[in-house]
Protein backbone atom coordinates (compact mmCIF):
# COMPACT_ATOMS: atom_id res chain seq x y z
CA UNK A 1 0.00 0.00 0.00
CA UNK A 2 0.92 3.23 -0.95
CA UNK A 3 0.25 5.97 1.70
CA UNK A 4 -0.11 9.44 2.52
CA UNK A 5 2.35 11.81 0.02
CA UNK A 6 2.80 8.58 -2.20
CA UNK A 7 1.44 8.36 -5.48
CA UNK A 8 -0.26 5.43 -7.58
CA UNK A 9 1.38 6.05 -10.71
CA UNK A 10 4.85 6.15 -9.40
CA UNK A 11 4.75 2.92 -7.13
CA UNK A 12 2.94 1.39 -10.54
CA UNK A 13 6.07 1.93 -11.99
CA UNK A 14 8.95 2.11 -10.04
CA UNK A 15 12.26 3.57 -10.91
CA UNK A 16 14.20 0.06 -10.68
CA UNK A 17 12.05 -1.13 -13.46
CA UNK A 18 12.77 2.52 -15.28
CA UNK A 19 15.50 3.18 -18.00
CA UNK A 20 17.76 5.85 -16.37
CA UNK A 21 19.18 8.63 -19.15
CA UNK A 22 22.72 10.46 -18.85
CA UNK A 23 23.35 13.94 -17.84
CA UNK A 24 23.85 16.72 -20.44
CA UNK A 25 27.22 17.54 -20.73
CA UNK A 26 29.04 19.65 -23.40
CA UNK A 27 27.78 21.68 -26.03
CA UNK A 28 25.37 20.99 -29.05
CA UNK A 29 23.58 22.78 -31.72
CA UNK A 30 20.26 21.11 -32.53
CA UNK A 31 17.01 22.30 -34.00
CA UNK A 32 14.80 21.62 -30.96
CA UNK A 33 15.55 22.04 -27.34
CA UNK A 34 12.58 20.39 -25.14
CA UNK A 35 12.69 21.15 -21.49
CA UNK A 36 10.36 19.26 -19.21
CA UNK A 37 10.78 15.25 -19.39
CA UNK A 38 6.38 14.73 -18.58
CA UNK A 39 4.31 13.50 -20.82
CA UNK A 40 3.66 16.97 -22.57
CA UNK A 41 7.68 16.74 -23.19
CA UNK A 42 7.95 13.47 -24.39
CA UNK A 43 5.07 13.85 -27.10
CA UNK A 44 6.83 17.07 -28.41
CA UNK A 45 9.88 15.19 -28.49
CA UNK A 46 8.13 11.90 -30.66
CA UNK A 47 6.53 14.64 -32.60
CA UNK A 48 9.12 16.46 -33.38
CA UNK A 49 12.09 13.82 -33.96
CA UNK A 50 9.25 11.96 -36.23
CA UNK A 51 9.36 14.89 -38.25
CA UNK A 52 12.85 14.69 -39.09
CA UNK A 53 14.01 17.60 -36.47
CA UNK A 54 16.99 16.72 -34.44
CA UNK A 55 15.83 17.07 -30.77
CA UNK A 56 17.53 16.98 -27.14
CA UNK A 57 14.72 16.59 -24.05
CA UNK A 58 15.91 17.61 -20.75
CA UNK A 59 14.38 16.78 -18.16
CA UNK A 60 15.50 18.21 -14.34
CA UNK A 61 15.01 15.00 -12.20
CA UNK A 62 13.42 11.76 -13.54
CA UNK A 63 11.23 11.51 -16.51
CA UNK A 64 7.79 11.38 -15.90
CA UNK A 65 8.09 11.79 -12.64
CA UNK A 66 6.23 15.31 -11.50
CA UNK A 67 3.42 16.27 -12.75
CA UNK A 68 2.87 13.46 -15.34
CA UNK A 69 2.97 10.72 -11.99
CA UNK A 70 0.85 12.83 -10.28
CA UNK A 71 -2.04 13.41 -13.28
CA UNK A 72 -5.40 11.56 -13.65
CA UNK A 73 -4.27 9.35 -16.44
CA UNK A 74 -7.28 10.79 -18.70
CA UNK A 75 -7.21 11.73 -23.21
CA UNK A 76 -10.23 13.87 -22.80
CA UNK A 77 -11.83 15.81 -25.82
CA UNK A 78 -12.23 19.00 -24.20
CA UNK A 79 -9.99 21.76 -22.01
CA UNK A 80 -10.41 21.67 -18.10
CA UNK A 81 -12.71 24.24 -18.26
CA UNK A 82 -16.87 25.43 -19.07
CA UNK A 83 -17.41 26.45 -22.56
CA UNK A 84 -19.52 28.92 -21.12
CA UNK A 85 -17.01 30.32 -19.10
CA UNK A 86 -14.01 29.97 -21.23
CA UNK A 87 -16.71 31.35 -24.13
CA UNK A 88 -17.38 34.69 -21.96
CA UNK A 89 -13.57 35.32 -20.47
CA UNK A 90 -11.80 34.28 -24.18
CA UNK A 91 -14.41 34.88 -27.06
CA UNK A 92 -16.23 32.33 -28.97
CA UNK A 93 -13.66 31.52 -31.79
CA UNK A 94 -10.87 30.64 -29.73
CA UNK A 95 -12.97 28.75 -27.47
CA UNK A 96 -14.12 26.47 -30.01
CA UNK A 97 -10.96 26.02 -31.08
CA UNK A 98 -9.95 24.60 -28.41
CA UNK A 99 -12.68 22.53 -27.59
CA UNK A 100 -12.98 20.83 -31.47
CA UNK A 101 -8.84 20.54 -31.19
CA UNK A 102 -8.81 18.52 -28.03
CA UNK A 103 -10.96 16.38 -29.26
CA UNK A 104 -9.42 15.71 -32.81
CA UNK A 105 -6.41 15.17 -30.62
CA UNK A 106 -7.42 12.83 -28.28
CA UNK A 107 -8.46 10.53 -30.88
CA UNK A 108 -5.15 11.16 -32.86
CA UNK A 109 -3.09 10.79 -29.93
CA UNK A 110 -5.02 7.35 -29.18
CA UNK A 111 -4.52 6.32 -32.69
CA UNK A 112 -0.36 7.85 -32.29
CA UNK A 113 -0.04 5.36 -29.29
CA UNK A 114 -1.95 2.49 -31.05
CA UNK A 115 0.56 2.89 -33.95
CA UNK A 116 3.51 3.41 -32.17
CA UNK A 117 2.30 -0.21 -30.35
CA UNK A 118 3.44 1.67 -26.50
CA UNK A 119 2.10 -0.10 -23.41
CA UNK A 120 0.07 2.54 -21.85
CA UNK A 121 -3.15 1.32 -20.89
CA UNK A 122 -5.17 2.49 -23.52
CA UNK A 123 -8.88 1.73 -23.19
CA UNK A 124 -11.73 3.65 -25.08
CA UNK A 125 -14.10 5.84 -22.14
CA UNK A 126 -16.31 8.71 -22.73
CA UNK A 127 -16.45 11.39 -20.27
CA UNK A 128 -19.86 12.02 -18.24
CA UNK A 129 -20.04 15.64 -16.59
CA UNK A 130 -23.20 15.36 -14.21
CA UNK A 131 -25.64 17.28 -12.64
CA UNK A 132 -26.37 15.53 -9.02
CA UNK A 133 -28.85 18.15 -8.25
CA UNK A 134 -31.86 19.83 -10.07
CA UNK A 135 -30.55 23.27 -9.50
CA UNK A 136 -26.83 21.80 -10.87
CA UNK A 137 -28.81 20.30 -14.02
CA UNK A 138 -30.66 23.66 -14.73
CA UNK A 139 -26.34 25.00 -15.37
CA UNK A 140 -26.04 22.09 -17.01
CA UNK A 141 -28.81 22.76 -19.26
CA UNK A 142 -27.39 26.09 -20.30
CA UNK A 143 -23.54 24.76 -20.92
CA UNK A 144 -25.14 22.27 -23.44
CA UNK A 145 -26.63 25.26 -24.97
CA UNK A 146 -23.86 27.46 -25.06
CA UNK A 147 -22.13 24.28 -26.45
CA UNK A 148 -24.58 23.47 -29.31
CA UNK A 149 -24.55 27.01 -30.53
CA UNK A 150 -21.31 27.19 -30.97
CA UNK A 151 -21.37 24.08 -33.31
CA UNK A 152 -20.04 21.42 -30.69
CA UNK A 153 -21.62 17.89 -29.59
CA UNK A 154 -22.77 17.95 -26.51
CA UNK A 155 -25.26 14.75 -26.24
CA UNK A 156 -27.73 14.81 -23.12
CA UNK A 157 -28.11 12.09 -21.14
CA UNK A 158 -31.93 11.90 -18.81
CA UNK A 159 -31.68 11.22 -15.31
CA UNK A 160 -32.59 7.30 -15.11
CA UNK A 161 -29.63 6.44 -18.01
CA UNK A 162 -26.93 8.94 -16.50
CA UNK A 163 -27.81 7.15 -12.72
CA UNK A 164 -27.33 3.86 -14.48
CA UNK A 165 -24.06 5.68 -16.50
CA UNK A 166 -21.98 6.63 -13.18
CA UNK A 167 -23.84 4.76 -10.43
CA UNK A 168 -24.57 7.82 -8.57
CA UNK A 169 -27.24 10.28 -7.82
CA UNK A 170 -28.08 12.44 -11.17
CA UNK A 171 -30.63 14.91 -12.52
CA UNK A 172 -29.13 14.65 -16.35
CA UNK A 173 -25.29 14.47 -17.34
CA UNK A 174 -23.62 15.56 -20.86
CA UNK A 175 -21.71 12.55 -21.82
CA UNK A 176 -18.90 13.09 -24.57
CA UNK A 177 -17.61 10.49 -26.51
CA UNK A 178 -13.85 9.65 -27.90
CA UNK A 179 -12.48 9.69 -24.40
CA UNK A 180 -9.44 7.48 -23.33
CA UNK A 181 -7.70 5.94 -20.19
CA UNK A 182 -3.85 5.59 -20.27
CA UNK A 183 -1.44 5.20 -17.45
CA UNK A 184 0.39 7.89 -17.84
CA UNK A 185 3.81 6.93 -16.38
CA UNK A 186 3.90 4.12 -19.00
CA UNK A 187 2.27 6.32 -21.76
CA UNK A 188 5.02 9.13 -20.79
CA UNK A 189 7.98 6.83 -21.25
CA UNK A 190 7.01 4.96 -23.96
CA UNK A 191 6.97 8.20 -26.08
CA UNK A 192 10.42 8.64 -24.58
CA UNK A 193 11.38 5.68 -26.49
CA UNK A 194 9.64 6.40 -29.35
CA UNK A 195 11.33 9.69 -29.49
CA UNK A 196 14.56 8.17 -29.15
CA UNK A 197 14.15 5.34 -31.82
CA UNK A 198 13.60 8.26 -34.04
CA UNK A 199 17.08 10.29 -33.33
CA UNK A 200 16.16 12.43 -30.19
CA UNK A 201 18.44 12.50 -27.47
CA UNK A 202 16.97 12.25 -24.05
CA UNK A 203 18.81 13.61 -20.81
CA UNK A 204 17.50 13.53 -17.26
CA UNK A 205 19.00 15.43 -14.09
CA UNK A 206 19.73 18.22 -16.45
CA UNK A 207 18.09 21.36 -14.87
CA UNK A 208 17.61 24.29 -17.42
CA UNK A 209 19.52 27.17 -15.42
CA UNK A 210 18.31 29.76 -18.54
CA UNK A 211 17.68 30.49 -21.83
CA UNK A 212 18.97 33.13 -24.00
CA UNK A 213 18.44 34.83 -27.58
CA UNK A 214 19.60 36.74 -30.30
CA UNK A 215 18.11 37.66 -33.69
CA UNK A 216 19.01 34.25 -35.18
CA UNK A 217 19.27 31.56 -32.22
CA UNK A 218 18.12 30.77 -28.72
CA UNK A 219 20.86 29.03 -26.05
CA UNK A 220 19.83 26.74 -23.31
CA UNK A 221 22.16 27.21 -20.85
CA UNK A 222 22.94 24.15 -17.99
CA UNK A 223 25.50 23.84 -15.18
CA UNK A 224 27.14 21.78 -17.61
CA UNK A 225 26.98 22.87 -20.53
CA UNK A 226 24.68 24.71 -23.60
CA UNK A 227 23.21 23.94 -26.34
CA UNK A 228 21.99 26.26 -29.50
CA UNK A 229 18.77 25.46 -30.97
CA UNK A 230 16.35 27.15 -33.37
CA UNK A 231 13.02 26.51 -31.27
CA UNK A 232 12.58 25.63 -27.25
CA UNK A 233 9.70 24.10 -26.46
CA UNK A 234 8.77 24.67 -23.12
CA UNK A 235 6.48 21.79 -21.72
CA UNK A 236 6.74 22.57 -18.01
CA UNK A 237 3.60 22.76 -17.23
CA UNK A 238 4.19 26.19 -15.48
CA UNK A 239 6.24 28.65 -15.77
CA UNK A 240 8.18 27.85 -12.84
CA UNK A 241 11.07 29.53 -11.55
CA UNK A 242 12.73 29.60 -15.28
CA UNK A 243 10.04 32.08 -16.65
CA UNK A 244 9.42 33.94 -13.20
CA UNK A 245 8.04 37.06 -15.22
CA UNK A 246 5.24 35.03 -16.56
CA UNK A 247 3.76 33.72 -13.37
CA UNK A 248 1.79 36.59 -13.53
CA UNK A 249 -0.44 35.37 -16.15
CA UNK A 250 -1.28 32.08 -14.57
CA UNK A 251 -3.01 30.83 -11.90
CA UNK A 252 -1.77 28.14 -9.31
CA UNK A 253 -3.59 25.85 -7.37
CA UNK A 254 -2.98 22.32 -5.29
CA UNK A 255 -5.92 19.69 -6.15
CA UNK A 256 -5.46 16.49 -4.49
CA UNK A 257 -5.74 12.88 -5.46
CA UNK A 258 -6.89 9.25 -3.75
CA UNK A 259 -6.88 6.06 -4.95
CA UNK A 260 -8.50 3.44 -3.38
CA UNK A 261 -8.16 0.06 -1.86
CA UNK A 262 -9.80 -2.37 -4.30
CA UNK A 263 -13.55 -2.41 -4.20
CA UNK A 264 -15.40 -5.71 -3.35
CA UNK A 265 -17.79 -7.54 -5.79
CA UNK A 266 -21.03 -5.84 -4.37
CA UNK A 267 -19.25 -2.23 -4.47
CA UNK A 268 -18.27 -3.31 -8.20
CA UNK A 269 -21.85 -3.96 -9.05
CA UNK A 270 -23.43 -1.00 -7.20
CA UNK A 271 -21.22 1.57 -8.57
CA UNK A 272 -22.34 1.84 -12.58
CA UNK A 273 -20.94 0.59 -15.62
CA UNK A 274 -17.23 1.73 -15.07
CA UNK A 275 -17.76 2.66 -18.75
CA UNK A 276 -17.24 6.71 -18.08
CA UNK A 277 -14.72 8.93 -16.34
CA UNK A 278 -16.98 11.04 -14.25
CA UNK A 279 -16.76 15.08 -13.84
CA UNK A 280 -19.59 17.30 -12.21
CA UNK A 281 -20.91 20.52 -13.49
CA UNK A 282 -20.13 24.15 -10.97
CA UNK A 283 -16.71 25.54 -10.28
CA UNK A 284 -15.75 22.54 -7.81
CA UNK A 285 -15.11 20.04 -10.32
CA UNK A 286 -14.23 16.89 -9.09
CA UNK A 287 -12.87 13.81 -11.21
CA UNK A 288 -13.83 9.87 -10.58
CA UNK A 289 -11.97 7.24 -13.21
CA UNK A 290 -12.15 3.71 -12.78
CA UNK A 291 -8.95 1.89 -12.14
CA UNK A 292 -7.96 -1.43 -14.16
CA UNK A 293 -7.12 -3.23 -10.69
CA UNK A 294 -10.79 -2.56 -8.99
CA UNK A 295 -9.57 0.72 -7.60
CA UNK A 296 -11.17 4.37 -7.74
CA UNK A 297 -9.36 7.21 -8.50
CA UNK A 298 -11.18 10.01 -7.43
CA UNK A 299 -9.62 13.96 -7.36
CA UNK A 300 -10.44 17.16 -6.42
CA UNK A 301 -10.15 19.58 -3.48
CA UNK A 302 -8.44 22.35 -5.40
CA UNK A 303 -7.29 25.22 -3.13
CA UNK A 304 -4.23 27.66 -3.17
CA UNK A 305 -1.25 25.75 -2.85
CA UNK A 306 0.55 25.56 0.92
CA UNK A 307 3.91 26.09 2.04
CA UNK A 308 6.53 23.41 2.16
CA UNK A 309 6.00 22.52 5.84
CA UNK A 310 2.05 22.05 5.73
CA UNK A 311 2.01 19.48 2.65
CA UNK A 312 1.97 16.49 4.38
CA UNK A 313 -0.65 17.50 7.23
CA UNK A 314 -2.66 18.86 4.08
CA UNK A 315 -2.19 16.00 1.90
CA UNK A 316 -3.90 13.73 5.14
CA UNK A 317 -6.98 16.34 5.80
CA UNK A 318 -7.52 16.37 1.67
CA UNK A 319 -7.38 12.41 1.60
CA UNK A 320 -10.06 11.96 4.47
CA UNK A 321 -11.95 15.23 2.67
CA UNK A 322 -11.94 13.40 -0.90
CA UNK A 323 -12.93 10.01 1.15
CA UNK A 324 -15.75 11.29 2.39
CA UNK A 325 -17.00 12.89 -0.85
CA UNK A 326 -16.28 9.80 -2.85
CA UNK A 327 -18.58 8.19 -0.32
CA UNK A 328 -21.41 10.55 -0.66
CA UNK A 329 -21.50 9.81 -4.19
CA UNK A 330 -21.33 6.10 -3.99
CA UNK A 331 -22.48 5.46 -0.18
CA UNK A 332 -21.89 1.84 -1.00
CA UNK A 333 -18.24 2.05 -0.18
CA UNK A 334 -18.33 3.77 2.54
CA UNK A 335 -15.68 2.78 5.00
CA UNK A 336 -13.25 1.71 2.49
CA UNK A 337 -9.64 2.82 2.93
CA UNK A 338 -7.76 5.03 0.71
CA UNK A 339 -4.50 3.32 -0.30
CA UNK A 340 -2.88 6.27 -1.78
CA UNK A 341 -3.26 10.22 -1.50
CA UNK A 342 -0.96 12.85 -3.18
CA UNK A 343 -0.81 16.38 -4.04
CA UNK A 344 -1.57 17.44 -7.39
CA UNK A 345 -0.39 20.80 -9.14
CA UNK A 346 -2.58 22.48 -10.91
CA UNK A 347 -2.05 25.70 -13.58
CA UNK A 348 -4.70 27.89 -14.97
CA UNK A 349 -4.81 30.28 -17.58
CA UNK A 350 -7.41 33.75 -16.57
CA UNK A 351 -9.86 32.38 -19.12
CA UNK A 352 -9.44 28.63 -18.22
CA UNK A 353 -8.48 27.84 -22.34
CA UNK A 354 -4.35 26.04 -22.43
CA UNK A 355 -1.37 28.31 -23.37
CA UNK A 356 -0.18 26.61 -26.37
CA UNK A 357 2.01 29.08 -28.56
CA UNK A 358 5.02 31.88 -27.99
CA UNK A 359 4.74 34.97 -26.29
CA UNK A 360 6.43 37.74 -27.33
CA UNK A 361 9.37 38.74 -24.81
CA UNK A 362 10.75 34.89 -25.38
CA UNK A 363 11.50 34.77 -29.29
CA UNK A 364 12.05 31.17 -30.49
CA UNK A 365 10.23 29.83 -27.70
CA UNK A 366 7.54 27.69 -27.88
CA UNK A 367 4.99 26.88 -24.45
CA UNK A 368 2.85 24.50 -23.87
CA UNK A 369 1.10 25.09 -20.43
CA UNK A 370 -1.38 25.65 -18.17
CA UNK A 371 -3.52 22.99 -18.61
CA UNK A 372 -5.31 22.70 -15.24
CA UNK A 373 -6.13 18.63 -14.25
CA UNK A 374 -5.78 17.20 -17.29
CA UNK A 375 -3.58 17.81 -20.73
CA UNK A 376 -2.97 14.80 -22.16
CA UNK A 377 -5.47 16.07 -25.48
CA UNK A 378 -3.65 19.40 -25.09
CA UNK A 379 -0.31 18.61 -24.89
CA UNK A 380 -0.80 16.12 -27.85
CA UNK A 381 -2.41 19.75 -29.54
CA UNK A 382 0.66 21.52 -28.22
CA UNK A 383 3.29 18.73 -29.71
CA UNK A 384 1.65 19.15 -33.44
CA UNK A 385 1.54 23.20 -33.53
CA UNK A 386 5.00 22.90 -32.42
CA UNK A 387 5.93 20.60 -35.22
CA UNK A 388 3.93 23.22 -37.72
CA UNK A 389 5.71 26.39 -36.17
CA UNK A 390 8.57 24.98 -36.80
CA UNK A 391 8.29 24.26 -40.17
CA UNK A 392 6.50 27.80 -40.52
CA UNK A 393 3.49 25.67 -41.89
CA UNK A 394 1.19 27.41 -38.60
CA UNK A 395 -2.43 27.62 -39.44
CA UNK A 396 -4.27 30.52 -38.04
CA UNK A 397 -6.45 28.57 -35.18
CA UNK A 398 -2.87 27.75 -34.02
CA UNK A 399 -2.37 31.40 -32.84
CA UNK A 400 -5.87 31.59 -30.95
CA UNK A 401 -4.46 29.45 -27.71
CA UNK A 402 -1.28 31.32 -27.83
CA UNK A 403 -0.55 34.16 -25.54
CA UNK A 404 -1.39 36.30 -28.54
CA UNK A 405 -5.22 36.67 -26.88
CA UNK A 406 -4.73 38.48 -24.24
CA UNK A 407 -3.29 41.38 -26.01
Amino acid sequence: MGGYGRRYWTERNPASRRRKYPRFRGKEAVDVVVIGGGLTGCMAAAVLASDGASVVLLEAERLADAGTAAGLGLILPEPDAAFRSAESNAGRRPSRTAWEEARRSALDLAAALRRWSIRSDLKPSSLAINAPTQDAAAILKKEQQARKDAGLDAPWLAPAAARAEIGSDSAGAIRLRDAFTIDPVRTALGLAAVAERKGARIFERSAVRRTRFTRKHADVVLSSGSIRARLIVVATGAPGALFSQLRRHVRALDGYAVVTAPLSAIMRRETGRHASAMTEAGDTRPWLRWLPDDRVLFAGAAAPPVGPRLRDKTVVHRTAQLMYELSLRHPVISGLPAAWGWRVPLTFTPDGLPWIGGHRNYPFHFFALAFGWHGESLAWMAAKAAARHLKGEARPADDRLGFARYL
